[in-house]
């Protein structure tokens, strides 16, 4: 008789890779967490429609800051300027939930003094102290060693000159939809997320993939490079999916957009500032 021991399982596929972060995704917790996202996003729509909120392009670009103070405190860790068990809180799943209730806090504070008729528009102190967030956790990291100055550069270019290429494409052929201001920074922020991967994996050296899919590919074809088609081709249809099926609900429509940029961004950010603090 076959027996199935939980906590076995659970330390397996859950606890051991966060204690042990170089292990990375394995694809049982992968599919957990997307769909703890799934769920969470629908949660936080809810939520927001209690409290009134729209979630439009000003939230979005409002709250950008705070996706840079989140992937920033994932470095936090990789500097051990935190060590255990604190420091299990700055590892991924639990940074994000730390990120969130950040960004929860700051938003109500916010709303409040609006409310309160402190502030006019709840946006402005939002945006700003999430501005003021990252310069103390950037502060924080330049207390260490610069190591490759110049890779933060060179993601930038790449980034930069990929995300420009897919805008004048998509202008000569007349493909509204990319190039739209919020989905051509979703495309950039993913192309900024493949620049870093190629960046590690095939110039610097030393560095690999973590997650599960991204694995696949660049084993199957040898390079990281292929990060770049692999980005392009998921989001781009989703992005399409997203303008023609989502636009009668704005909640929903901007919400997936956001996660869409936090996908991006978020670990594009912490790449980047990894390798400029930290040897592979």
């Amino acid at each position: 008789m076959l027996s199935f021991d939980i906590g076995e399982f659970v330390y397996k596929y859950y606890i051991h890779p966060i204690v042990y972060a170089g292990e990375g995704y394995n694809p049982v917790n992968t599919v957990t967490y997307a769909i703890i996202l799934g769920i969470s996003l629908f949660a936080i729509l809810k939520v927001m429609d209690m409290l009134k909120v729209r979630i439009d392009e000003k939230f979005v670009v409002s709250t950008v800051p705070f996706i840079i103070v989140g992937a920033s405190l994932r470095v936090v860790q990789d500097v051990q300027l935190v060590q255990p068990p604190l420091s299990y809180m700055f590892i991924t799943p639990f940074v994000y939930v730390l990120a969130f209730v950040i960004t929860a806090a700051v938003l109500l504070i916010c709303l409040g003094l609006q409310r309160a008729g402190v502030v006019k528009d709840y946006s402005k102190p939002y945006f700003w102290t999430g501005v003021a967030g990252i310069v103390i956790v950037l502060g924080m990291l330049f207390t260490q060693e610069v190591r490759l100055w110049w890779a933060p550069v060179l993601i930038v270019l790449l980034a930069a000159t990929f995300t420009a290429s897919i805008y004048v494409i998509a202008r000569h052929l007349k493909l509204d939809f990319l190039t739209n201001k919020l989905n051509i920074a979703i495309l950039a922020a993913h192309m900024f997320d493949a620049s870093s991967t190629f960046t590690a994996i095939d110039l610097v050296g030393g560095w690999y993939e973590e997650h599960v899919v991204p694995v696949f590919f660049i084993d199957l074809f040898g390079t990281s490079f292929v990060m770049y088609a692999l980005k392009l081709a998921v989001f781009i249809p989703v992005i399409y999916i997203i303008e023609k099926y989502f636009k009668d609900d704005p909640q929903m429509y901007y919400g997936i957009k956001f996660v869409l940029l936090v996908l991006g961004a978020g670990p594009g950010i912490r790449n980047t500032l990894h390798m400029t603090f930290v040897s592979a």
